[in-house]
């Protein structure tokens, strides 16, 4: 990976540690401690202080060591907390959910602002001189910025017991799940993306068949490492492919799993006999993790909630309402995603040649590794069916292509033969009849593109449909 690449995944690595925000911290509790105590031998004979800010340097001494004391203590108790928290999320909503708990800005700020208190009155406490020492020093001012601090972080320590309360909560984890979802389909599927070729008006060109044979006849780069595919420095490639006028297609894509010398690339155009070069710069521009993340990989979010719902469903757990949660935030992020401008799987340079071919995700997929599972869990339980089939015509009232559609409808005819084949009460399942019904009705006009598209084209469609169905089926557990 580049250098950029590099420092932008660290950043996210950092920002999503627990240790990162309370380092800082600690580091802004030294720098304050040296400004205070500077700001004290300035004025320390300068002028006369008013009572309230005079000090003694056995009181000084008393007040720093207190205030330091506690503040160590009640460290302790906020992590023991955080700990606590931790453990009962991950063992009723299960480990994916860690991700966010421990980004938790609170969560991370509280524990800062008292080691960062500690660490202040320590460098204070070992400036203070008595008369008749060296340099002799009672730090007024510092010790007043000290106690200030040590109100600051009780204050900081009501809001955090007040907020560790609601974060446990499973309405707040599966908001926050939401939220990093929203996130991640502003992210990855923005309203333009690609340089398409200038004399075409739509960014979705096909690959001619004589570039889909240079590419199938073109060398393969195979991975360095393993790991789950985190980023993918798509300009980086796209740089690459103009500078040596190749042709690169991705077979991979961010939240696929890669082995050890699995392919990852399928080059045409390259004259250079040394290969080792160009498989160097292509490893280099993907960034492999032990887990999945979502700074590319919309499933990753996806998983996420819809491992809670599944969760949810199980016999030991048998927690409906939770599941319904879920279903109808990934509802609501669907609707978002229909909303959307799908990317081209073809990016160009400027001047209108096919360099990069991409494995994109799209809506599909998504919806694949969104209802696929929860669908089948669903089946014991009739609410949650009926909910998934509100879900769906929540999300048809916003798809506008015809395979969109297609999806909606296809996950809405699975759901309502799972119910059928558990052998529900009639009368329930006349409600999913009503609900199966309406929606059918609210996609027909969409649906009757697709059939009325030529017979080789609806062939075509059918292989692709066919192929994102195996991929979605693997993604589900991913």
């Amino acid at each position: 990976m580049t250098a950029n690449g590099k420092w932008m995944n660290l950043w996210d690595r950092a920002r999503s540690s627990l240790w990162f925000v309370p380092i800082l911290c600690t580091l802004g509790g030294i720098m304050s401690a040296v400004v205070m105590l500077a700001l004290d031998y300035a004025w320390k004979s300068s002028w006369q202080l008013p009572f309230w800010l005079e000090t003694t340097t056995d009181g000084a001494q008393t007040i720093l060591s207190t205030i330091s004391g506690g503040m160590i203590t009640v460290v302790g108790v906020v992590l023991s907390m955080t700990m606590v928290t931790l453990s009962i999320t991950s063992s009723q909503f299960g480990s994916r959910v860690l991700r966010s708990r421990i980004r938790d800005r609170t969560t991370q700020w509280t524990i800062g602002a008292f080691l960062g208190t500690t660490v202040y009155s320590l460098v204070v406490l070992k400036m203070v001189r008595k008369i008749g020492e060296d340099d002799f020093l009672i730090p007024h001012f510092s010790v007043m910025a000290s106690i200030l601090f040590a109100i600051t972080s009780l204050v900081i320590l009501l809001y955090f017991i007040h907020h560790i309360t609601m974060i446990a909560q499973a309405p707040e984890i599966v908001a926050s799940l939401a939220n990093d979802l929203n996130r991640s389909i502003e992210t990855i599927f923005p309203e333009k993306i690609g340089d398409p070729p200038p004399d075409e008006a739509s960014p979705h060109v096909k690959v001619t068949d004589a570039q889909r044979d240079a590419i199938r006849d073109g060398i393969t780069i195979r991975s360095k490492a393993e790991g789950y595919i985190q980023t993918i420095e798509a300009d980086e490639l796209l740089s690459l492919a103009v500078k040596h006028n190749l042709i690169i297609q991705l077979p991979k894509r961010p939240g696929d799993f890669l082995a050890l010398e699995e392919p990852i690339a399928l080059v045409a155009g390259f004259q250079n006999k040394d290969e080792k070069e160009l498989t160097l710069a292509i490893n280099e521009a993907f960034y492999l993790g032990n887990s999945r993340s979502p700074r590319q990989d919309v499933n990753c979010s996806v998983h996420e909630l819809a491992q809670m719902a599944v969760r949810a469903l199980s016999p030991g757990i048998n927690d409906p309402y939770t599941a319904v949660n879920c279903i109808d935030r990934l509802s609501a992020a669907l609707c978002h995603l229909a909303r959307r401008k799908m990317p081209d799987a073809n990016r160009f340079d400027p001047d209108g040649n096919l360099r990069l071919v991409v494995d994109r995700q799209s809506f599909s997929s998504v919806m694949h590794a969104a209802f696929d599972q929860i669908r089948s869990y669903a089946t014991s339980s009739v609410a949650v069916s009926q909910r998934l089939m509100e879900c769906y015509l929540r999300i048809a009232d916003n798809v506008s292509e015809p395979e969109q559609a297609d999806d909606v409808s296809h996950q809405a005819r699975l759901t309502l033969e799972g119910v059928l084949e558990a052998k529900h009460h009639p009368a329930d399942v006349h409600v999913l009849h009503e609900q199966f019904n309406r929606l059918n009705k609210q996609l027909e006009p969409l649906k009757a593109k697709l059939t009325s598209q030529p017979e080789q084209k609806q062939a075509d469609s059918e292989k692709q449909e066919t192929r994102k169905e195996g991929e979605a089926s693997g993604e589900v557990i991913g």
